[in-house]
């Protein structure tokens, strides 16, 4: 009897270690099958498919110069359209989202440029670095882009502006708070549904754009793409640089039905402003990215009339 019980005391000793040995084995495999994922998805992320630049009538789009400049440290030249008044010392110059180019809503772009242009503005559009027409391999969220706009702020300097206003859209608009930030050229921000902090953003919501679920792959997405794209999350949270920013005019654009970069981003930036020069138009009935295109009269004349108090 007792030669029975202990057979029967090892044989179970022995299938709880290959229990044990088979979910470590498990766990293991997924944990190797995230990670592989994660990459892939964010190596995705930073090499996101170039959109080319749309081909219009002569009679659509005002007269334009064809540009290139360099960014701010001289290592990519980047291409763009430069439409100018005439005597005008003001630009705005665009900033576009992510996956997008100098065309930020397309053809729906010129609308709104022809608006600066009547209220008496040139406007730089350009592309960012990986995008459209420019050099570069990689998309970083706005982190190497600042330094893509701070050389379209440059050349703008050079082309006689003494007025310069940032106008950017999603990471583009995150990317003009980045760049005001550091450059006392820029006059006024007009930033349209930014994320308030790239690290947070990633860690939240990047699932948005990977369609991958939130866990378990948010993370290791956040630090797949971080590291491929030689991200350092700390410089690209502009409810920090938006303190530096102060005390010059700033316009928040952003839709509380945004599914992609939630409503309380710009709430917090707003928030981290705390100054009279900022303005929030909390809108809704719009997704990210189109809040133009949903009432572009609305949107228009918000952003000149934020324009004429310059």
């Amino acid at each position: 009897m007792r030669v029975t019980v202990l057979t029967y005391s090892r044989r179970k000793s022995h299938f709880i270690r290959k229990i044990i040995f088979y979910i470590i084995l498990l766990a293991l495999i997924c944990s190797i099958a995230v990670s592989a994922v994660s990459v892939f998805a964010g190596w995705k992320l930073i090499h996101p498919k170039r959109l080319n630049i749309l081909d219009f009538s002569a009679n659509i789009v005002p007269s334009y110069t064809d540009v290139s400049f360099k960014d701010i440290t001289g290592e990519l030249t980047l291409k763009g359209w430069y439409f100018s008044v005439t005597g005008s010392n003001k630009t705005v110059i665009l900033a576009h989202g992510y996956g997008k180019n100098r065309l930020n809503f397309g053809e729906s772009t010129i609308h709104l440029v022809k608006s600066l242009l009547d209220k008496g503005y040139n406007v730089l559009a350009f592309d960012f670095r990986n995008s459209g027409e420019s050099d570069g391999n990689t998309t970083t969220f706005g982190v190497y882009e600042k330094n893509d706009l701070l050389g379209a702020i440059q050349y703008a300097k050079g082309k006689g502006s003494e007025t310069i206003v940032l106008m950017g859209f999603s990471t583009g608009a995150s990317t003009c708070i980045l760049a005001a930030a550091e450059s006392s050229d820029v006059d006024a921000v007009i930033a349209d549904s930014p994320y308030s902090d790239l690290d947070a953003y990633f860690e939240q919501n990047i699932n948005s754009l990977t369609k991958l679920p939130a866990i378990p792959f948010n993370k290791p997405t956040t630090l797949a793409t971080f590291f491929l794209a030689g991200i350092e999350p700390d410089e690209a949270s502009p409810v920090k640089a938006v303190q530096a920013v102060y005390p010059r005019p700033m316009l928040l654009i952003h839709s509380k039905d945004d599914t992609k970069v939630p409503v309380e981003n710009s709430r917090l930036i707003y928030k981290a402003y705390a100054s009279y020069t900022i303005t929030f138009w909390e809108t809704g009935g719009a997704d990210h990215g189109e809040i133009y295109q949903s009432d572009p009269k609305e949107y228009i004349k918000k952003v000149t009339d934020f324009l004429e108090k310059l």
